[in-house]
């Protein structure tokens, strides 16, 4: 399966402009300082493309979450990030993806955090019809459509909520690129290596389509999350998060593959710092 590569973004030396279109492109993104990349633990390594896997799985997804926490558990978060290998055919055989593309292109990433938000907040957030409250800065639409489930969510009256959410993402110089975005939520239950019964959110999400901006000079080809929302003894959140992407820049060939793959990083860690606090800032 390859390795992981520890990272955080990248100094450059590209142009303004590359760095504010990929930026804005990828998620959210801040470039800082330089690290030297390092293996990343083989364990970690297979859980993200098999939780994304086994969702609809009870036992296998249970199983996944146990290890998963006792990596939180016994180890320092990754909040400075890891690289993903691309997405295993195995991991989103369910997955409908857009004609003619390759799991094999995708670029991945993975970062997990402390959050300070409790689990019923954070599910109080994903329940929100505009999401465009998270990253104002980076989507001027992001509003999601409850398929299935929807109030019952946050108690666990129901046990699955489906979404579609209709995104239209912002980057540098009036570029909008609009795109549909499925992302499925499931309650899930585990037993922890200290006997404690505990509780998890795991999000699965994908386009089907690819999505361009008016010049069909730069697109999201494809794209794949996986977040787990897990609660600790403390009664906080050990959040995880990771991204498989393709992206079309129009500054393809202008910045390095490094540049890149920092610029996902951050995006994902700008992820977790807004989350947090727009569940200050809405009150819930």
């Amino acid at each position: 399966m390859g390795f992981w590569s520890r990272v955080t973004a990248s100094g450059v030396t590209a142009s303004r402009i590359a760095a504010s279109v990929v930026g804005a492109l990828v998620v959210s993104a801040q470039i800082v300082g330089c690290k030297k990349a390092v293996p990343a633990p083989a364990d970690l390594m297979e859980l993200a493309p098999y939780l994304y896997g086994n969702q609809d799985d009870p036992t296998l997804l249970g199983e996944g979450l146990a290890s998963l926490a006792i990596w939180f558990d016994t180890r320092e978060t990754a909040e400075d990030g890891y690289m993903l290998p691309a997405l295993t055919e195995d991991a989103a055989v369910d997955i409908s993806r857009p004609a003619g593309t390759s799991l094999s292109d995708t670029l991945g990433g993975y970062v997990d955090a402390q959050s300070t938000a409790t689990l019923a907040s954070h599910v109080n957030l994903i329940l929100l019809a505009d999401q465009t409250v998270v990253n104002p800065n980076d989507y001027s639409k992001n509003e999601r459509t409850f398929v299935s489930g929807g109030d019952c969510f946050i108690d666990q009256g129901c046990d699955r909520l489906v979404t579609s959410n209709d995104i239209v993402k912002t980057a540098a110089f009036g570029v909008t690129i609009p795109y549909v975005y499925f992302k499925d939520y499931q309650w899930a239950h585990f037993t922890d290596s200290d006997g404690a019964n505990r509780d998890a959110v795991v999000s699965r999400g994908w386009v089907e389509e690819e999505g361009w901006d008016e010049d069909h000079a730069n697109g999201v080809k494809q794209s794949y999350t996986l977040d787990v929302f897990m609660d600790s003894p403390a009664g906080t959140v050990h959040r995880s998060q990771a991204l498989w992407t393709e992206l079309v820049l129009v500054i393809d060939g202008l910045v390095s593959q490094e540049f890149l793959e920092g610029q996902l990083i951050s995006g994902l860690q700008a992820v977790m710092v807004d989350t947090d606090e727009c569940i200050v800032e809405q009150g819930l």
